[in-house]
């Protein structure tokens, strides 16, 4: 049985709110390829924290991961930013954001997977003037 290529991988990682309020300590977990992994747990348990950690969205919130490591195919991504994240695949899909429900959850997500900015003629022709709207 051949082992599946690891995508994510979080060692260890510990994350502390405000240089004072310790939230996770230890907290580990593989992504294989072509798999799915679910975080469960109860309300404070740690997991936005966890996926702001990955997504390198703590910052925002006066967080920082002080210990562990978190790697995307083999590469350190603590102290890459969310935008270059992105660039990788990494995203978080907010809690509350619309849902199709005729889609698969992968269809719902392939959106946001395959963003692309659009080019500076297509930005400015969707900020029209006021009055000529």
């Amino acid at each position: 049985m051949t082992t599946p290529n690891i995508v994510l991988s979080v060692n260890g990682i510990e994350v502390i709110y405000n240089h004072v309020i310790l939230v996770l300590k230890g907290v580990s977990l593989t992504v294989p390829e072509g798999k799915i992994v679910a975080i469960l747990g109860g309300n404070g348990a740690g997991k936005t924290t966890t996926l702001r950690a990955i997504s390198n969205l703590l910052k925002g919130e006066r967080g920082e991961v002080t210990k562990g490591s978190i790697e995307l195919r083999g590469e350190r991504i603590e102290n890459l930013s969310p935008a270059d994240l992105v660039q990788r695949g990494v995203l978080q899909v907010m809690e509350g954001r619309h849902c199709f429900a005729h889609l698969t959850i992968e269809e719902n997500l392939l959106p946001a997977a395959h963003r692309r900015r659009p080019t500076p003629r297509e930005a400015s022709s969707r900020c029209a003037p006021l009055a000529a709207r």
